[in-house]
């Protein structure tokens, strides 16, 4: 976490491929809602805030002359922090199917369940927190992964994933750690791309 700065840098790592799909999760912590300007070529997925924890996710399909990070730039000084993934077999063109944001203080951190259209997807939950507990732990079907856990300072988030079989209603994604200040969640149906329909 980077504190009171206008601009955060991710890096991907060299194993970026063109073809891939890169997802980006910004998360930004203080009293201000500034402007956030992205790198050229990442789209916005959705923005959620609450007073003090905001969460901004995006999506760029990865070119063969892209540079391995990308920078967002604020209006104003914030203390941001994110992650970036790397997906293998998504649409390229249009990779998001749907998505839903939820936002809390107190209570149960929740990613509020999505209807999806399209079979397959790749359910990606994106949550975050002012407070550090002992674990936010979001719970998911049996085939669920954590993609990132990063419970090691105040400013706490998760990413899991699981697939989707058949398109419909997914299960909503919640945190078993109760809350005492603000809490941003969201789910994200990713559409698969041309290859295998889910994962061996």
């Amino acid at each position: 976490m980077k504190k009171a700065a206008t601009s955060l840098s991710l890096d991907w790592g060299p194993k970026a491929q063109a073809g891939q799909v890169a997802i980006a999760v910004v998360l930004s912590y203080g009293g201000s809602k500034p402007t956030i300007t992205a790198p050229a070529g990442w789209q916005l997925i959705r923005d959620d805030s609450t007073p003090t924890t905001r969460q901004s996710l995006y999506w760029h399909a990865i070119q063969a002359n892209d540079a391995r990070t990308a920078t967002w730039a604020f209006s104003e000084p914030v203390d941001p922090q994110g992650a970036v993934l790397l997906l293998d077999n998504v649409a390229s063109a249009a990779p998001v199917d749907m998505s839903n944001g939820t936002t809390g203080s107190g209570g149960m951190v929740t990613a509020r369940s999505i209807v999806t259209t399209a079979d397959a997807d790749l359910i990606l939950a994106f949550d975050a927190t002012d407070f550090r507990g002992p674990g936010l732990g979001p719970l998911m079907p049996a085939d669920t992964k954590t993609l990132v856990n990063q419970e090691a300072a105040m400013n706490e988030y998760w990413i899991v994933a699981s697939y989707q079989s058949q398109n419909g209603s997914t299960e909503d994604v919640a945190s078993p750690t109760g809350q005492i200040f603000n809490w941003v969640a969201a789910q994200v149906a990713i559409k698969r791309g041309n290859a295998n329909p889910l994962p061996q």
